[in-house]
């Protein structure tokens, strides 16, 4: 059987690389742009991320990238399927049902998100698991997958967790996937895209954004979430000065 696993690990190894080479190099192309050519918005830190950081992010999101392609394909070869909520057909549960699951596969996704990553900043843990990925204090989108292997086995127990107790189909997996992606390299952009406004609106304050992945990434400290900032709101691990940051950070001012 074992002949029956290694195609299918390539062929995600194969969709996840795709995934990831187009999203964040076309995420990485705006950033080059940026950064040559300065508009409305400015890098979210004065000081440029070096090529030699980007060299290693490169090379260290090799393993990672294998993680997330091949621990799917495992688990089902492993008889994980017949424990999942997974359905064939869209019209099994309905159009509607299947943006909601969209959404509440995010809600998991930011839920397992924020308390795993806390706990990697655990002193015992955060050598082992998440000091890989903190080597990068000023982000660019090739910081995204610039995880060490163990942190990628972790990360990747939310999309088991999602099959475990949602039901979804293979399509809102595969849209699920595509904004996973978008989103975290957006986190790590390096400049903020959402307006200056954001954080004061009703709704936008429960936003995340780039700018407080970026703040994560420079102190070590506040701001875990994934999508949301409900957990970082409600557990106070929001940075004290992020609306204010926010405001100011990755902006021209208004008078330019």
């Amino acid at each position: 059987m074992l002949h029956h696993l290694l195609p299918r690990i390539l062929f995600n190894l194969q969709r996840t690389v795709m995934y990831y080479v187009v999203i964040a190099g076309l995420f990485f192309a705006l950033w080059l742009w940026w950064r040559a050519r300065p508009g409305k918005r400015l890098p979210l830190q004065a000081k440029h991320a070096p090529a030699a950081q980007m060299r290693r992010e490169l090379f260290t999101s090799i393993g990672s990238v294998i993680v997330f392609s091949s621990y799917l394909p495992i688990l089902f070869f492993l008889g994980f399927g017949e424990y999942t909520q997974f359905y064939p057909h869209i019209e099994d549960h309905g159009w509607p049902y299947f943006f909601i699951s969209i959404l509440l596969a995010m809600v998991i996704q930011d839920t397992y998100f924020y308390w795993t990553h806390r706990l990697m900043h655990h002193r015992r843990l955060f050598r082992w698991f998440h000091r890989t990925h903190h080597r990068s204090t000023n982000t660019n989108p090739w910081s995204t997958y610039s995880v060490n292997p163990l942190e990628a086995i972790v990360d990747s127990g939310a999309g088991v967790l999602i099959l475990l107790i949602l039901p979804i189909t293979s399509w809102a997996i595969l849209a699920f996937s595509v904004i996973n992606t978008v989103y975290a390299v957006y986190t790590h952009l390096g400049y903020e895209l959402y307006p200056r406004a954001l954080s004061g609106h009703w709704l936008g304050r429960w936003i995340n954004t780039s700018t407080a992945h970026n703040i994560h990434h420079a102190r070590a400290r506040y701001n875990f979430s994934w999508y949301f900032l409900f957990w970082d709101r409600m557990m106070g691990t929001l940075s004290p000065d992020y609306e204010a940051h926010y405001r100011k950070a990755g902006f021209r001012a208004r008078k330019e």
